[in-house]
């Protein structure tokens, strides 16, 4: 029996081929850029496929009618379906193997409902065992069929406006991910060399008094500016696994000394003591200037929070419940962070404890820092202190 073309008129399955070549060519359409849904199908009982293609068309869908499972499999191949109707009994190639073919070819992309002129449990049963995605004895009903139909249109293009939303979310992602990289490039580069110039100016010119304070407070600033634009920088390539850690052994007194100094004379200013507490020797394998930002991140929280003629320590251990596992702490005095925040505080773009503070990633950058070398960061309790950041990084002890 002929198959028919999408207007309606029969063809025979010999010249489906060229036809539908032909139309594909002149259409050259993707299943995402079609407005109208095309459906196929698949029936070797002309007036059961006539009376449901003239139901379809009425409703304004594109149909491209087969007589025979090859030939449904064929213009599936040519041009993919937004939805299949296929007939289970049908000779030679009959509808459970279209059905499995389909959904070999096209996975879940492709809705497949299937028509059967025996309501048999069996039928059903190894219907959807094949992919069928729904079921609907003949004599067709052509209102229930419509209502199946435009269930799955509804999802088609439920579906492809989520597809257009996600295609546009990426297009704004990749332009900010870009946008930023170019910004923050550009920033670290004026900041290196606005830095590298003060420093210049400083030891040419010996400033002393106020002039120093101002060259200090000056190069402080400079610093801190330059890390937060490292760890925006970074905090993306962690977040994308693209930065690996530099292991290295080295002091760990000298990390935790270098990074009071920097934040020791600011403040000194306010009556505030910076102290370090660790065994002189302790050596660990890590990368160094990763942590030390962290370092830097926690202590510029510690100084800001810290209370008036308070203090800060930063100490380094060995855990003694844990071999080789290095424990580093910075801790000041002053309120406390409140309770409803500790949970989210590690998250991104978090605000500060006291939810006035600017929208930052530092403590965040430090979370992805630490667990980049298998460690981990929280806030903990010790006695003379009201805030304690916590990490705990296992096995990052030298033995050398």
């Amino acid at each position: 029996m002929p198959a028919r073309s999408a207007s309606g008129h029969a063809v025979s399955s010999s010249a489906l081929t060229t036809t539908h070549k032909v139309a594909n060519d002149q259409r050259k359409t993707t299943v995402a850029d079609r407005t109208t849904c095309r459906i196929l199908l698949a029936d070797d009982d002309a007036h059961s496929r006539r009376m449901v293609s003239r139901s379809l068309r009425r409703h304004g869908f594109d149909v491209v009618e087969a007589d025979n499972g090859a030939a449904a499999l064929e213009l599936a191949d040519e041009d993919p379906p937004d939805l299949a109707i296929i007939d289970l009994r049908m000779p030679h190639v009959d509808g459970f193997e279209v059905v499995s073919a389909l959904k070999k070819e096209h996975a879940h992309a492709l809705p497949v409902l299937v028509l059967s002129g025996m309501d048999d449990p069996e039928d059903r049963v190894r219907a959807f065992d094949v992919g069928a995605d729904d079921f609907i004895a003949k004599p067709v009903h052509p209102p229930e069929l419509m209502r199946r139909v435009d269930a799955f249109e509804r999802t088609r293009r439920a579906y492809l406006a989520a597809q257009e939303a996600n295609r546009r979310a990426d297009r704004l992602r990749l332009f900010a991910a870009e946008a930023a990289a170019l910004l923050a490039h550009d920033l670290n580069n004026g900041l290196s060399v606005a830095l590298a110039n003060l420093q210049f100016v400083e030891e040419v010119c010996n400033p002393k008094g106020e002039a120093r304070d101002a060259f200090g407070a000056t190069t402080r600033a400079l610093r801190r500016m330059s890390g937060l634009v490292r760890n925006f920088v970074d905090v993306s390539r962690l977040e994308d696994a693209a930065l690996t850690p530099s292991k290295i052994t080295f002091q760990v007194p000298d990390l935790l000394r270098t990074a009071a100094e920097v934040h020791d004379p600011g403040a000194a200013q306010s009556g505030i003591r910076v102290g370090v507490d660790c065994p002189p020797a302790l050596l660990a394998e890590l990368d160094p200037v990763l942590m030390e930002r962290v370092i830097h991140n926690l202590l510029g929280n510690a100084v800001r929070y810290v209370s008036s003629e308070g203090r800060i320590c930063l100490r380094a251990y060995e855990n003694p419940e844990r071999e080789h596992e290095l424990v580093l702490e910075v801790s000041n005095t002053g309120d406390q962070i409140p309770e409803a925040q500790r949970d989210k505080l590690f998250d991104k773009y978090v605000r500060g404890r006291d939810g006035k503070a600017r929208r930052g990633m530092g403590l965040y950058f430090c979370r992805l820092a630490v667990e980049a070398h298998g460690g981990t960061i929280g806030l903990a309790s010790v006695t003379d202190f009201d805030t304690t950041f916590r990490i705990r990084l296992p096995g990052a002890l030298s033995t050398r």
